[in-house]
This record gives structure tokens, sequence and C-alpha cells, in this order.
């Protein structure tokens, strides 16, 4: 819990200078002089949306993809910690881990700070609820990715305005189903609050967006019945659409496409782009611009290079072959999703992410469905994303043949989105996919029941033993 004090006593030292000194510099923010206007919540709000963001420079793909088939590592100067997940045995101590659970209660935490003081705000009611709306969003955000990695957490929703405050208070992990029903609340109030026009600007939250990630959060507990409607809903609106070429929702110039409901902005320059085109591709010469090579940190498998059917998603998805201005080709597996292979610095990519997409939408609806013994109604919903890449589509499936196909579609369509080892967990398929991927390169391992959620960061159970471990770690 110590890091958890920590990230909240941050907070209060920008919070709430006044509550420690008498000294008021017209310079320093305090409760006195801030979170008075609209421009100061804005302004606060921009710090949210910044600070999720950084979930995304790493960590979420290390959990999402490296841990899963999609992905490995294809340098041998790995960190052990990187190791630790291309190979599925991930401690307590590892520095990964920590950061994510860092990022996300240091992201909910300045939530709680925006939430907490709308509520006595004396501004625009329109703002004010717009602005609790995406708070609330990304705070339901950061539990459900806290929720599905560690199976618990610590749940607060006050802001904290002293030590002792925080040392009083209940931080202690609650269960997943505590933590699930704060996530509901969140997105069901942030849905009421938002308005019903969609914001044209993807990079902020929309009526849209909270629909999907709660239709998202009813489909991975499995309830299937409020899932579809909420899914229904998106669909019915009519603000999204897939766009026709696949290849533009990754590529430079991709912000704010009709498919994207979410996304995070990227700028090159002041260290405001991202690391994509570096993080997804090997560490050989000849693939980026100017002689640049990749880290190799996450690179996609033989595994799902074969898992693709040949023609356009694949071609924008992954490649094989690398050919050098003045040598012979050669052979090294890359993802090209997000990846700039012409930028001068390739630690500074300006291709938006897309956090929360249309097919996303589609699949899940799709799954929903046929959850429900409905495979016939969800023919529609994969054919469609199926159909934009010129790929045939399924008819006449059985609900188990449904449930192998929208397996694989999301596998190939969303590869190196993040939503692989997510996607293999919720469908109770994770174990027996990753087995057979060991199998299949001669390793002898299998993935454990407790190995389905990470360790809680060791320093936090060092901290406070009242905060048990995930039993196995």
């Amino acid at each position: 819990m110590k890091n958890y004090i920590f990230i909240l006593l941050l907070l209060l030292a920008f919070t709430s200078c006044a509550d420690f000194l008498e000294l008021e510099p017209e310079n320093q923010i305090n409760d006195k002089n801030y979170y008075l206007t609209e421009n100061d919540f804005e302004t606060s709000m921009l710090g949210i949306y910044a600070s999720f963001k950084g979930l995304y420079t790493s960590e979420m793909f290390y959990i999402g993809e490296l841990t899963s088939d999609n992905a490995e590592i294809s340098i041998s100067s790995s960190s052990a910690a990187e190791v630790e997940f291309d190979e599925m045995i991930i401690t307590s101590e590892n520095p990964i881990i920590e950061n994510a659970w860092n990022k996300a209660l240091y992201t909910v935490a300045r939530c709680n700070v925006i939430i907490n003081r709308l509520n006595t705000a004396n501004i625009d009611q329109e703002v004010n609820d717009r602005i609790m709306g995406e708070a609330r969003f990304i705070r339901a955000f950061c539990y459900f990715f806290l929720v599905q990695t560690f199976g618990k957490a610590p749940v607060a929703d006050v802001e904290f305005r002293s030590p002792e405050e925080i040392y009083a208070s209940d931080l202690s992990l609650k269960s997943k189903e505590e933590v699930y029903t704060m996530i509901e609340i969140d997105l069901k109030d942030a849905e009421s609050l938002l308005p019903e026009a969609m914001n044209p600007d993807k990079g902020y939250v929309s009526v849209g967006t909270v629909k999907t990630l709660l239709g998202k959060v009813y489909l991975t507990q499995k309830k299937y019945d409020l899932a579809a409607p909420k899914l229904k809903e998106v669909i019915d609106s009519k603000d999204y659409s897939l766009v026709d070429d696949y290849k533009s929702l990754f590529s430079a110039g991709n912000e704010n496409l009709s498919e994207s409901i979410f996304e995070l902005k990227f700028i090159s320059g002041d260290n405001l782009g991202n690391q994509y085109s570096v993080l997804f591709t090997p560490a050989t010469v000849g693939l980026l611009a100017n002689n640049q090579q990749g880290s190799g940190r996450i690179n996609p498998t033989l595994d799902l290079m074969n898992a693709y059917e040949e023609g356009e998603r694949k071609r924008a998805s992954v490649g094989d072959t690398i050919a050098p201005a003045s040598e012979e080709k050669f052979y090294a597996r890359h993802g090209l999703k997000f990846v700039d292979l012409n930028l001068e610095n390739p630690r500074d990519g300006s291709i938006n992410f897309t956090v929360l997409r249309y097919a996303d939408v589609l699949l899940m609806y799709a799954e929903a469905l046929n959850e429900q013994g409905k495979p016939e109604d969800a023919e529609e919903y994969i054919n469609a994303v199926r159909d934009r890449v010129d790929l045939s589509p399924h008819l006449g499936l059985s609900q188990e043949d449904m449930r192998e196909a929208i397996a694989h579609e999301r596998r190939v369509e969303l590869a190196f989105e993040a939503h692989r080892w997510f996607d293999l967990v919720r469908t109770a398929r994770a174990q027996e996919e990753i087995d057979d991927y060991f199998k299949n390169k001669g390793v002898n391992f299998s993935v454990k029941d407790h190995e389905l959620i990470m360790p809680i960061p060791q320093r936090e159970i060092e901290i406070n033993p009242e905060m048990k471990q995930n039993p196995g770690y």
C-alpha cells in the first residue's frame, strides 16, 4: 500500500498545499486559488487524460500482448522483467507490474480530486456534468484494467486532504465483485452526465465511449443479457462505422476516423510522441528510416503470423521481410500497426492509438448474441468485420463453431491493440491456447490457475501485511 499512499501524498502536495503551509505564493496551486473556474477544471482534466495515456506507453502491451501467443521478444538483451512476461513466469517483484499498478492508481487518485471538487464547484452545470462524466469514465477504465489484471484492487472514491486522512482510510484490496460494482456505478453515472451528441474529437470521452466500455464490462462478467443491448445502443446510434481502408486505422493521419470511439493523441516533438515504431519492430537495421532499429520487445510470433488469412488485414498488421536499400532481403517478423517507418526519430511517433473502436463493438455484440444461443444473429456482425477486408462470410455455424470463429476474428482483427490476454482470460481459453503455443514451440510449460491474474506488487505487501498476495505467488 506504500505506493498507493505515496501516490495520494503526491496529489495532496499538488492540490492541498494550503493545509500544510500558511504561505501562499501566487504561483503555487492550493485549495484557495485553484479548482474555482471552468478553466481550472478543464486544465486538470487534460492532466488526467495525459496520466491515463501513460498506461499505453509500454505496460499495457506487455500485459495485453507479450503474455499471450501474439507476441515475443526477439533480442537477447531484454530485461529480466520482460522475459518474465514473454515466458509467463511473472513474479511479484516485476517492475512492469509495479509501474502498471502505480500508473492506474495515480490516475484514479487524480480523478477522485476532480470528482470531489466538482461536487461543490460553482461553474456552469453543463460543463460540470461533462467533466464529471469524463473523470468517472477514466476512473472506471483504470479500475477495469486493475481488476482484470490483478483480480482485485484498493477502492477509494474520496479526495484526501491530509496524511492523517489517508492513513485512517481503508485502502485494503477489495474483491472482484466490489470493484466491478464501482465500475458499473461510475459508467452509468458517466452515461447520464455526458452530452448525447458525439464529440467529433475522439481524444475525449463521449457517451458512445462510455456505452462501449460498459458493454465490455458486462461481457467480461458474462452478463450477456446486459452486454448485448448496451452494445446495440452503440451500433444503433449510427455515430460510428467501419472505415473502408483497414490500414488507415494505424497509419499517419488516423485521428478522428469514423471507426474510432476513443483514442490517445500523440504529437511528434517535445516528448509528446509515442514509441510504437520502436516497441513493435525488431532490433535489426533496414526496416526503419536512416538505418535506425527497433527494440525487439514486442514482435509477432510465428503462431500469430500463421493465424492470419492472406490479404489486406495481414499486410497492414504484420510483416516478416526486411529489404535494406543496398542489401538482400532477410526474414524478421515485425508489427506494423501504429508504426511509422519513415520517422526521423522512431521514439517520437505521431500516430494516434485507438483504445476503443467500432470493429471491437461489432465482435463483442456478436459474442454476446452467440453466448445467448443466437449464432445465426451473430453472423451479420462478425461478417461485417470480415467483409471490410474482403474475407468470406461465416454462415450456418453452430454456437461452438461461432465461438471459435469470433475468438479467431478478435485475435487477428485486434492484434497488438492490447486485447489478446484479456480476451483469452475472459473466454476461459487462456490456459488451453497458451499451453498449446508453448507445446508447439517444444517447451514443456503450462499456465497454472493462479497465473490467470497477476501478482500484487511485492512492495505493497511488504509495507502493509494486511494486503494479502494473490494465491500462488
